[in-house]
């Protein structure tokens, strides 16, 4: 276990600041705890590389840029050499680093995958995101699949008002992401554990409405002839061509709109205007439980949107709540035993780490225990 000193030291180290004299003691202790240095090598790299495109590439070149700084200043011969016998037991221990950095064991590939479930019943599976082809198609639409993306095609203008409207339901686990393109050009994202159930065509004319459980972004194409409406649990979002944001998931304390860009009126389900509230980009309307209230707020939207990205991203926000989204982006189950622990706060960008890097990562910033068993992660304040 290295104390405190050591753990300062190596992060001068990694800096480029660390001193010839640092460097030294640095050296002798790396000799001895090399598995220790290699994992505090990574680590260092999850917080100061996340989000780079080519991240191995860029934590050799931090490594080799930390020992080669130190060589250059050092002005005597005894240190010079000193270091120079050294740069053995760096190179060989950062080696490692990389290497073992280059092989770490890729997520685990969850066996669930999206489902839609037709209007009968029926289930198709989407298979995985490696799928192409027809899934489904009738005399009215067809529904193509590319990866992570189903697409609703209308092939024939024969659904006026008198027609029935025929609906299906495209249901996203835990640890999955998936792209919807309804018939109408609309686009939208679906986070994990999300399901939206939509018309397999729309009408020719009125309103187009779906309903979502969970989290997804809209690019709604535009259609002053067929306003669009999205319902959650408690609340609508009526637009005629916008980019928006919806988060209603059942175990949330609040349903968040974020609106990107056009215009967004939010209000109570089935309302006629009365207490609905209009959003302009940038804004967020936020419906309270508890409160029962709906509020608005100016807020940045690249916290909110970011999934839609592949990336995690949190900016001061509490464990409990990132604790959910870790839930759902990774299908596991959190339990955090200390409510001191629950209230931190943390800011971190993540896309492509495992859960336990991401643990490792904010450990660095408040320290806390966790312990993990198939699926279960239980955390508590360290001793």
């Amino acid at each position: 276990m290295k104390n405190k000193k050591i753990e300062i030291i190596i992060h001068k180290f990694l800096a480029n600041t660390a001193t010839l004299d640092e460097i030294d003691i640095l050296a002798k202790w790396v000799d001895k705890n090399k598995s220790s240095f290699q994992e505090e090598v990574e680590l260092h790299h999850l917080i100061t590389g996340a989000g780079e495109e080519e991240s191995t590439e860029h934590l050799k070149k931090n490594l080799t840029s930390a020992f080669n700084q130190a060589r250059l200043v050092a002005g005597k011969v005894k240190k010079r050499n000193l270091l120079l016998r050294y740069a053995a037991i760096f190179v060989g221990v950062l080696m490692l680093g990389i290497y073992a950095y280059e092989q770490r064991s890729p997520e685990v590939i969850l066996e669930k995958e999206a489902t839609i479930t037709f209007e009968d019943g029926s289930k198709k599976e989407t298979l995985n995101d490696k799928a192409t082809g027809i899934v489904s198609t009738t005399n009215a639409y067809v529904v193509e699949q590319e990866g992570t993306k189903i697409t609703y095609k209308k092939v024939a203008s024969n659904q006026k008002k008198v027609n029935r409207l025929v609906f299906n339901t495209l249901d996203v686990p835990y640890g999955k992401k998936f792209q919807l393109v309804l018939s109408d050009g609309t686009e939208v994202y679906l986070n994990s554990g999300s399901s939206i159930t939509y018309p397999v065509v729309f009408y020719d004319e009125g309103p187009r409405n779906v309903v979502l459980r969970g989290e997804a972004y809209f690019t709604v194409a535009s259609d002053s002839l067929r306003p669009f409406t999205v319902s959650t649990q408690l609340l609508d979002a009526k637009v005629l061509g916008t980019e928006f944001n919806i988060s209603s998931y059942r175990d949330d304390e609040h349903i968040q709109v974020v609106l990107v860009e056009g215009s967004l009126s939010v209000g109570r389900n089935n309302s006629i205007g009365s207490g609905d509230v209009i959003l302009k980009p940038n804004q967020l309307a936020s419906y309270s439980y508890s409160d029962d209230e709906l509020a608005t707020a100016n807020i940045d939207v690249s916290s909110y949107i970011a999934w839609k990205n592949g990336i995690l991203l949190f900016k001061n926000e509490d464990f409990y709540h990132i604790a959910k989204k870790l839930e759902r982006h990774y299908d596991v189950k959190i339990e955090i035993k200390d409510m001191q622990v629950s209230k931190e706060s943390y800011t971190g960008r993540f896309k492509t780490e495992t859960i336990e890097e991401i643990l490792q990562a904010f450990q660095r910033i408040k320290s806390f225990d966790y312990n993990i068993e198939n699926n279960n992660i239980k955390i508590n304040l360290k001793n």
